[in-house]
């Protein structure tokens, strides 16, 4: 592919701004002292500092108990950066994040590799401001560490089919089993499956299955399993039968039937995650597509490498593969999202090479420019309605700032109407991460208020101490214990703090001393008569109201209490 002058001189903007994105929408959120949201990041937090405090880096646990529904490097990653950083929300963050940059690179890696410079750096761009992949980034769970090793396996699948010599085939499938050993000790098999049917079915559809292809992944998934399984093993001989609960019940029958937890949802589930998580880029598939029509009879049609076949093949049977799983949720998407990036980056390269066809031309015009024009109103509007709705505060400075950020978005509009097509596209990308940089700086630390537990925790540390039992109603235990102060953590017993759905609960007048309920104020209409607290005393603890038992235990009131079920952990 010809370097077009215009390409070279827009290389000059986009390297800057992808630089600029990967520090103000995954760095700058650091600083902005958001509390950690429950369940799943405080959770994970807790597990994470347990391992710390333990000394234990074998076994994830939760107030003593084994945690065994993920596999440990990303709990690996966030305890080493809580021994590093200390125990707080910027140590607990801090790899997640980072892994998000590494995404933004893997995606960058990808599209250089498949369509040329400007491709790549327009690749970690425009996933780098991705909605979805920005916003699941703040709030890090293990799927994020997923992204960058399924994506650079991916890729280097597809170098090894192209390479010609031996010995880069032999080195490229090592680089591919390690990377498929970090996915196993990342998210189990699940990045296996989703790389091999992402490559897989690439190689169906491009009649490239060779037995050679064949005898490449063997190998490489050998080289996964002497990565994978020293932990795995370690695991087993500490909790036997960990490998049949972990691959069996949480892998086979996850994704085979509808008895794991997120299940029962249908099939279309992730389809308007995919439109909405890949906005404001997934808007520009259809231009590829437009492009790839106008182009099919064309002499200008350029030679296929095949990676465009490999990036739909990607979207595609990834796609399919989740859907049909029993159990879904909104990470499980996360590892589609780099190939919409990379094909609306793409576009965005042939528009600077002057290769874009008109038509397609036309389309990425018809989304480019409107977006813009409406974008002084999104931020303006989007705060009146969380003031109304959540109770927002929105000083007067705020209000300015959104209205001068929404018309920013103006800037790239006017330039594409001048058709200063090298600065508008750069500086496009730009405008969604400063929204971004906005809305987690005065928008997110309001809205994490009512998931967290900081505040629950802030009240125990100023009693000094826990109650003999302290059960969260219809909530899972996560940040409280994590902002305890470590001479507090250190006296928990196993389950002293724990989460009950309603129906496992007593009612108040049953509750025995040294009992206490935790309640979110958000929840109180739901429980409030099936735990009879109409009446109670109740003492405020952030968003919580804090309920004491007082009856004596009697045979009346242990008989009460064993019929309940276990309790959410």
């Amino acid at each position: 592919m010809v370097e077009q002058p215009a390409c070279r001189a827009s290389l000059r903007l986009l390297i800057p701004a992808a630089v600029l994105i990967a520090v103000l929408v995954y760095l700058c959120p650091l600083g902005f002292g958001i509390p950690l949201v429950d369940p799943s990041e405080g959770f994970h937090a807790l597990v994470a500092q347990e391992m710390v405090e333990r000394g234990d880096w074998i076994t994830p646990r939760s107030q003593g108990e084994a945690f065994l529904d993920k596999p440990v490097l990303f709990t690996w990653t966030q305890a080493l950066s809580l021994k590093l950083f200390g125990m707080n929300e910027a140590a607990v963050r801090l790899p997640g994040l980072l892994f998000a940059i590494a995404a933004m690179i893997a995606a960058g890696i990808v599209g250089w590799r498949i369509y040329g410079p400007a491709a790549g750096f327009l690749s970690a761009i425009l996933y780098g401001t991705m909605i979805l992949p920005a916003i699941l980034a703040q709030l890090p769970v293990h799927d994020v560490a997923l992204i960058p090793f399924a994506s650079l396996a991916i890729l280097l699948f597809w170098e090894a089919d192209r390479a010609a010599r031996f010995r880069a085939k032999a080195v490229l499938t090592a680089a591919i089993g390690l990377l498929l050993g970090l996915t196993c000790i990342t998210k189990g098999l699940v990045g296996i499956a989703l790389v091999g049917v992402a490559y897989g079915s690439y190689l169906l559809v491009m009649r490239r299955l060779t037995m050679a292809a064949c005898l490449r992944g063997a190998a490489a998934l050998s080289i996964a399993a002497l990565v994978a399984l020293p932990w795995y093993l370690a695991m087993e001989s500490r909790i036997p039968g960990y490998l049949y609960y972990y691959f069996v019940e949480r892998h086979v029958l996850g994704l085979a039937t509808e008895s794991q937890r997120h299940a029962g949802r249908p099939f279309w589930y992730y389809l308007p995650i995919l439109i909405g998580g890949a906005l404001p880029w997934g808007v520009y598939l259809p231009v590829a597509v437009r492009d790839w029509w106008a182009k099919r009879k064309s002499l200008n049609k350029p030679s296929s490498n095949g990676g465009s076949a490999l990036l739909w093949c990607w979207l595609i049977a990834c796609t399919v593969l989740l859907s049909a799983a029993g159990s879904k949720l909104v990470t499980y998407i996360w590892p589609v999202l780099p190939p919409i990036a990379i094909l609306a980056a793409s576009v965005w390269a042939q528009l600077l090479e002057g290769s874009l066809s008109e038509p397609a031309k036309r389309w990425f015009g018809g989304n480019f420019a409107p977006a813009g024009w409406i974008g002084p109103a999104l931020m303006p509007t989007g705060l009146i309605v969380l003031h109304f709705a959540v109770g927002l505060p929105v000083p007067w400075y705020v209000a300015v700032l959104a209205v001068l950020i929404g018309f920013s978005a103006w800037i790239p509009s006017w330039l594409w109407v001048k058709g200063r097509y090298t600065e508008a596209l750069p500086i496009g990308a730009l405008v969604p991460a400063v929204h971004m940089v906005f809305v987690l700086a005065f928008v997110a630390p309001h809205l994490c208020q009512a998931y967290t537990a900081r505040d629950l925790a802030g009240y125990l540390n100023r009693q000094g101490a826990i109650p003999d039992e302290l059960v969260i109603v219809e909530e899972r235990v996560g940040s409280v214990v994590f902002y305890l102060d470590p001479a507090l953590r250190a006296q928990l017993r196993p389950g002293q703090v724990r989460g009950k759905r309603v129906d496992e609960a007593v009612p108040l007048k049953h509750l025995k001393q040294g009992t206490t309920y935790a309640l979110a104020e958000s929840r109180l209409d739901d429980v409030e008569r099936s735990l009879g607290l109409e009446n109670a005393d109740w003492q405020p603890a952030g968003r919580f109201r804090i309920y004491t038992g007082t009856a004596t235990t009697s045979s009346e009131d242990k008989a009460v209490a064993q019929s309940n079920s276990p309790p959410m952990r």
